[in-house]
């Protein structure tokens, strides 16, 4: 069976790093989205590669010219990260979080709703965040819990 992956920040040192060792294991991995800020381009490359039907890029200038570039019309193109919800009907296997910054935080913390695994690649959100994701990930755990 594939593993469900989301790559938050696909584009930066970290997620490219992930998408190399994917794509040289493509039938074990069903990527879910990709998510980056502003480099629309080599976004859509590694969706190419991937075979990725939905992407998020949080600029909108970005946005705008990834959706005029787009000519496999099965690749969703998405705004801003609430769309989450329409494109996980259940959880991923795994979640990479490597958005730099404090940007990462309110992604971070929304994909442990969204993921089994949540590796979490950014300091600032772990720094700044912690508590937040304490609560949310002790909240999740007592409810898997409960219903196994």
């Amino acid at each position: 069976m594939k593993k469900k992956i989301a790559i938050l920040g696909s584009t930066g040192s970290i997620g490219k790093i992930l998408v190399n060792l994917i794509s040289k294991d493509k039938k074990n991995f069903d990527v879910k989205f990709l998510l980056a800020k502003k480099n629309y381009k080599n976004l859509l490359i590694q969706a190419k590669l991937l075979n990725v039907k939905n992407l998020i890029i949080t600029d909108k200038k970005s946005y705008l010219l990834l959706s005029k570039i787009n000519k496999n019309k099965k690749i969703k193109i998405y705004n801003d990260f609430k769309c989450v919800k329409k494109i996980i009907k259940t959880k991923v296997d795994y979640c990479m979080c490597a958005i730099s910054g404090l940007a990462g935080l309110e992604p971070t913390y929304e994909m442990i709703k969204y993921s089994k695994t949540l590796a979490i690649a950014n300091k600032e959100s772990i720094i700044c965040g912690w508590n937040l994701l304490k609560k949310e990930i002790k909240k999740w755990v007592k409810e898997y819990t409960y219903k196994r």
